[in-house]
């Protein structure tokens, strides 16, 4: 069996719950519905409701899979992957590094289209790296588009609030993965030409980790609001560029300010 024939068999055996969930869900709202409306509906227009609901969901289900299941078989729609990460350069790196490196070979790759273009008689620029100020900058922005696509699509799909990267099925993961090179590619990001997709694996996975331990973090204030973690989060949801507020204390009168110490001292004893 192809890899798309596994696909649609478990896309449809998703279905299949999924439509016996809408059942039971749409019992319960006409049981509902029946007891507030019961002198003004019956019961064939509420089955009626109910099957055009199923069925439309159910459409819309197959349609959603049969749409993931052609993308996961042609990986390589945007372009060829021609960047190897497994060479020395991202070796024993951390991630950001090793994103820096990426986008530094990108850099290089897109200046080397740009030459080509530059008739032979004509002088090329010469290649100027990307400043680490400009890279800190793309990694954010790769960082946050794979954020989003995580809170807008995989939490839905995966509603568990502590979730790991790699306990989401295979086929969905390509999936996602292959959402984000488009996302990026769309930003001007080509990280789809990393071969087994390891950027938007990274990616992913870092907000993975990223989530679960903020959802960590938070539980463990709710039950020790006291401790110096909630506190320091608090100042975080202030914001970076926002402090603290610090109470306006009044300014002592012009005559006592300039007063000696020591006769404020003994006035005061």
């Amino acid at each position: 069996m192809s890899n798309m024939n596994i696909a649609l068999t478990n896309s449809f055996r998703k279905i299949e719950l999924d439509v016996t969930e809408i059942k039971r869900m749409l019992a319960a709202l006409s049981d509902q519905f029946k007891n507030q409306f019961a002198s003004n509906i019956i019961d064939e227009d509420v089955n009626m409701i109910q099957k055009s609901i199923v069925e439309q969901s159910a459409l819309d289900r197959i349609t959603e899979s049969v749409k993931r299941s052609q993308v996961i078989e042609y990986p390589d729609q945007l372009g060829k992957r021609t960047n190897d990460t497994n060479s020395e350069e991202f070796e024993g790196k951390k991630v950001s590094d090793r994103l820096n490196v990426l986008l530094q070979r990108l850099h290089t790759k897109d200046w080397q289209l740009f030459c080509k273009d530059i008739p032979d008689d004509q002088q090329k620029p010469p290649l100027v790296p990307t400043s680490q100020r400009d890279l800190e900058s793309k990694r954010v922005q790769l960082k946050s588009l794979a954020r989003s696509l995580k809170h807008d699509l995989i939490d839905l799909d995966h509603p568990d609030v502590l979730k790991n990267w790699k306990d989401i099925p295979a086929n969905d993961r390509d999936f996602y993965m292959l959402r984000l090179e488009k996302l990026a590619n769309d930003k001007g990001f080509q990280i789809y030409q990393c071969k087994r997709m390891w950027c938007a694996k990274s990616l992913l996975r870092e907000s993975f980790k990223s989530d679960n331990q903020t959802h960590r973090r938070r539980v463990a204030n709710q039950q020790d609001p006291d401790s110096s973690d909630s506190i320091n989060e608090a100042f975080e949801d202030m914001g970076r560029d926002e402090s603290p507020i610090i109470a306006d204390v009044p300014s002592p009168p012009p005559e006592v300010a300039n007063e000696p110490s020591r006769k404020r001292t003994r006035r005061r004893s």
